[in-house]
């Protein structure tokens, strides 16, 4: 007699004789439940199997040949299953039934058969109306244009190992770019300040753009620095510096004035909390030589009191609108008898812009005329200052016409 078999390597074997023979040479397996199923449907992924059926994966794709047409989906097939819901529906107290019912422990239980089909109706509607649904876009605060992640906030830093949190902080992007150096990374510069004088920044480079936010947020909240405000709204003098390419020129101004300056300024300037100020900035415009000159600038400013100690003199304010100098610094050692030598030329570093300003050289939207300041940055003489408009030759005129006037006038 012939009989088939089905060894431990789930092959048919063909042997003659009777089934008690059979077992000295193979092993028989008599039990279905002991086979072990092998497929690919066990070993990959829901994505893998869907990127298969789709077929989205030829040479066509990666040519870039078929984007006009409808791509399309695969579904997620677990959508709308519940947990201890399975085939049987079984009713598991605690875990898809409530532990407690009318004041006694519920027992394990099994749903009937119409129960059991609704509930597979419910689970069937909701995977197929899950892709008909319109995704909602949370909308989150513009940036400085467009749809660019500068000027967005990032919102607070995380908290810290040891618990600590940062409520009264706030993040700023003043850039984001994309290096690419055999690896494409994600560059984040992202300033971070609490508005009442301490901020900081930091940078942050990996190959996500949501880790390298997060990377350069909590990088930031270590690097703080406090920065000194005059009456909490603006800086304490007037400030020159240049950091590599980049020159920026900061002047205080009064309450109200407001922050005219270059936008990534403004930004900063609001997380220190500086909220009247003016700059102008010449020369490399890149995000992160404005920032460290900004820093800079902030940090090394000299306070009313620390003026006090170095002059050996009271620091008194003069207003324009006040009758009497305002004492604002002491100073704590014996004052100075020797007054504050003042040079008969003063050295002013002239700006060459202002100067085109004041001479009314500076170029206009339209044509034919030309922008004057009401008084040049430097002394002149009253004649001067009367027709700033003038030209070169005109000048020359008209201190020639006065010249000869006060010989005229003298003999």
């Amino acid at each position: 007699m012939v009989t088939a078999v089905r060894t431990a390597g789930c092959l048919p074997v063909l042997c003659s004789g009777t089934a008690a023979m059979c077992c000295r040479h193979i092993a028989v397996i008599s039990s279905p439940s002991h086979l072990i199923a092998y497929s690919f449907f066990t070993i990959l992924t829901a994505a893998e199997l869907w990127k298969g059926t789709l077929a989205g994966t030829g040479a066509g794709a990666r040519k870039g040949r078929g984007k006009r047409t409808k791509k399309k989906k695969g579904k997620h097939l677990n959508r709308g299953l519940i947990i201890g819901e399975g085939r049987y529906c079984f009713l598991w107290p605690d875990l898809n039934v409530p532990l407690m019912k009318n004041g006694a422990v519920q027992t394990l239980a099994q749903r009937s058969k119409e129960e059991r089909e609704k509930v597979e109706a419910d689970m069937i509607q909701q995977r197929e109306e899950w892709g008909l649904k319109r995704k909602m876009k949370v909308k989150r605060e513009p940036g400085w244009s467009g749809n660019s992640w500068r000027g967005v906030s990032l919102g607070l830093p995380d908290p810290g190992p040891s618990g600590e949190t940062h409520e009264d902080f706030d993040t700023r992007i003043p850039e984001v770019r994309n290096v690419f150096n055999m690896t494409k990374l994600v560059h984040v510069l992202v300033a971070v300040g609490n508005g009442k004088g301490a901020a900081g920044f930091a940078a942050g480079k990996t190959t996500e753009r949501v880790d390298a936010f997060r990377k350069a947020k909590n990088r930031a909240v270590h690097y703080l620095h406090y920065i000194e405000q005059y009456e909490d709204h603006t800086i304490l003098h007037d400030i020159s510096l240049r950091f590599k390419r980049t020159h920026i020129k900061m002047k205080k101004q009064p309450k109200g004035y407001g922050l005219y300056c270059h936008r990534a300024l403004i930004t900063i300037c609001r997380l220190t909390g500086i909220n009247d100020m003016y700059a102008k900035v010449s020369g490399s415009v890149s995000r992160l030589s404005l920032t460290w000159g900004l820093f800079r600038g902030l940090s090394r400013q000299k306070t009313h009191q620390q003026l006090a100690v170095k002059k050996g003199l009271h620091v008194v304010e003069i207003q324009e609108c006040g009758p009497l100098p305002i004492l604002v610094a002491f100073s704590q050692g014996a004052l100075s008898k020797d007054p504050e030598t003042n040079d008969e030329v003063p050295d002013i570093k002239l700006d060459w812009e202002d100067m085109k300003t004041a001479q009314g050289e500076k170029r206009s939207v339209q044509p034919g005329l030309k922008r004057a300041a009401t008084s040049p940055p430097w002394p002149c003489a009253a004649s001067a200052c009367a027709a700033p408009h003038l030209g070169k030759t005109q000048s020359l005129t008209a201190w020639g016409v006065a010249l000869v006037f006060f010989v005229l006038f003298c003999f």
